[in-house]
């Protein structure tokens, strides 16, 4: 663990110089998503904000100029994306990031410049509910998970509706809008009764003559979106929660575990695993985990990665999320 833990200080130090970055090499560029774990980073390793505040602001101060969609943050800033390309989840992972920023360090000022973007984001996806409730037919770069999870993301695609749950959840409790809570907690019980299976969560459902069917397709992305969302729980979901814990993660498909169901990779399936592992006191779990899924890693490096290969960065900003986890935990 302590190899994993400066590991995760090396690849912390090189993705926040200025703002938080992807990679030192590749993309010396803040995305959001990526940023909401490494907020975390930055309190576990400095006490502090003061880079995610940064970060966060110039989200916040971006002007669209016609670039995007009425009401869509920028996937990625500062860079330039003439093209106008931008991924929706991006913006929910935004919200998710902004209570947890301000839980840590009460900044009213930050919230309160953010209201106007985040109900202009909300707006947005508001035009994309279909008769259920459900996003449907989401614009631009959706994106799950580098996994088979992402190419199941047309139609309705479940793990991002479950991110909208999670969004519209912080919007009820950071400005106490009730609207928002209903909306949520119905779009909760939509996804529960149209994706559970009773066995998994399915992934996606598209149009046949009219009518949303379930493509039957299931990954092992979509049940730990359940699981960190809160749309499923170890009390709502107890056998799930149980081959979650016990059947699933780095070794499941050597083992022959579930081989019809395909595996997360690191970004970001695995982290939100081991997240929902740190949220319920698993603790032996959540450090047998991490070996398993970052200690080849660090000591091939001494950085943890984008994906469980060498194929994307391996000294990804995100991924120095570890040392959360660890210090949360006090499992060095």
């Amino acid at each position: 663990i302590k190899v994993i833990f400066e590991a995760a200080k090396e690849t912390y130090r090189q993705n926040a110089v200025d703002i938080f970055t992807d990679c030192p090499s590749r993309e010396r560029a803040g995305w959001l998503c990526d940023s909401f774990f490494t907020g975390r980073a930055e309190w576990a390793l400095t006490d502090q904000n003061s880079v995610e505040h940064n970060f966060l602001e110039n989200i916040l101060l971006f002007h669209n100029d016609d670039i995007l969609p009425d009401g869509m943050l920028p996937m990625c800033y500062p860079a330039d994306f003439p093209n106008g390309e931008f991924i929706p989840n991006w913006g929910m992972w935004f919200v998710l990031e902004l209570e947890e920023y301000f839980n840590r360090t009460n900044n009213k000022e930050l919230l309160a410049l953010s209201k106007d973007k985040v109900y202009a984001l909300w707006g947005y996806f508001k035009n994309f509910e279909n008769e259920f409730g459900l996003l449907e037919d989401l614009k631009g770069w959706v994106f799950v998970d580098w996994s088979d999870a992402n190419q199941h993301v047309t139609g309705v695609n479940y793990p991002s509706n479950m991110m909208y749950y999670a969004m519209l959840m912080v919007i009820s409790r950071l400005f106490h809008d009730t609207r928002a809570a209903h909306a949520a907690e119905k779009l909760k019980q939509v996804i529960c009764e149209k994706s559970y299976n009773g066995q998994f969560f399915a992934d996606q459902a598209i149009r046949e003559q009219g009518m949303l069917v379930n493509t039957g397709y299931t990954t092992e992305a979509c049940q730990n979106y359940a699981f960190f969302t809160g749309i499923a729980t170890p009390e709502s979901h107890v056998q799930l929660f149980d081959v979650f814990v016990h059947q699933f993660g780095m070794d499941r498909i050597a083992k022959g575990r579930y081989p019809e169901v395909p595996p997360a990779n690191a970004f970001i399936g695995n982290y939100l695993r081991l997240d929902v592992l740190s949220r319920y006191h698993l603790s032996a779990e959540l450090k047998e985990n991490m070996k398993q899924y970052m200690l080849y890693m660090a000591e091939r490096t001494g950085t943890l990665w984008e994906s469980t290969g060498e194929s994307g960065s391996c000294n990804h900003g995100f991924a120095s999320h570890a040392a959360y986890w660890i210090r949360v935990h006090g499992i060095l």
